[in-house]
């Protein structure tokens, strides 16, 4: 779960990665020519770790700034520099960690829960779970920045859509923290499959679109009518079809 979820966080559209994914090769690798020494040694199998290797995309991405219409900003990405020498240099850091063990334990505990404290709240840049969270804040809906989710949604089904995902959230922070139900962490998440395919009987396929999007789309512009852009789109895929088809295509849709 770690690695292929990891993997598929880090490759996701938006974080703007040119190179291509290997996902079965990571894993062939490892079970070839690493897990088997594991297995036989007794020793626990590597994989991904989420908050780290998100927060080493984060330092190798250059990001542009950008105004949202309706107020505030967000932050695009312009560049990644994709390279293998800091991936290199982290674990040569981590195996000389064996050596300078002495010194490491006197690095106070508290100075620790800092270094994940920060990495935790600098992943949740743009994450847009928390960007709907936050607009519980604004009492005011004409107020709400104008993302694709703000504009094309209904305010009630969106939050709606927000609190299901926070409560799996919650849930899954418990499943975490409590180590006597920590066991049933990999179903629950698995569980998760079911419960995307359940919310089409609570949302639409536009709804969904938008509330679930993987590519980091931008914001509608305040000038910009959602439904026109959205019949522009439907009536260029009507003269893609053959001649009668459009034909009957146009006349249907007028």
């Amino acid at each position: 779960l770690d690695q292929n979820l990891t993997t598929i966080i880090v490759n996701r559209p938006a974080s703007g990665l040119k190179k291509p994914v290997g996902y079965h090769l990571d894993l062939l690798v490892c079970a070839l020519g690493i897990y088997p020494v594991c297995a036989f040694l007794g020793l626990p199998f590597p994989h991904n770790s989420t908050a780290p290797s998100l927060i080493h995309e984060m330092s190798l991405t250059m990001y542009e700034t950008v105004p949202v219409p309706g107020g505030g900003t967000r932050q695009v990405v312009s560049k990644v520099v994709e390279q293998r020498w800091t991936n290199f240099m982290i674990h040569a850091l981590i195996g000389g960690s064996l050596v300078f063990g002495r010194v490491i334990n006197n690095v106070p505990k508290a100075v620790t829960f800092g270094i994940f404290l920060v990495m935790g709240f600098s992943s949740l840049s743009g994450n847009q779970l928390f960007e709907r969270v936050w607009l519980w804040t604004i009492w005011d809906p004409s107020l709400y920045p104008r993302f694709r989710y703000v504009t094309r949604v209904k305010f009630a089904s969106m939050h709606k859509y927000t609190i299901i995902q926070f409560f799996c959230f919650v849930v899954l922070y418990v499943l975490t923290s409590v180590k006597a139900v920590a066991v049933v962490f990999p179903f629950f998440m698995a569980s998760l499959v079911f419960v995307r395919k359940a919310l089409r009987w609570v949302f639409t396929e536009d709804e969904l679109a938008e509330l679930d999007a993987h590519e980091d789309l931008p914001p509608d512009d305040e000038t910009q009518d959602p439904k026109e852009e959205k019949t522009v789109r439907s009536m260029d895929d009507v003269e893609k079809l053959p001649a009668g088809m459009s034909d009957f295509a146009r006349a249907t849709s007028l």
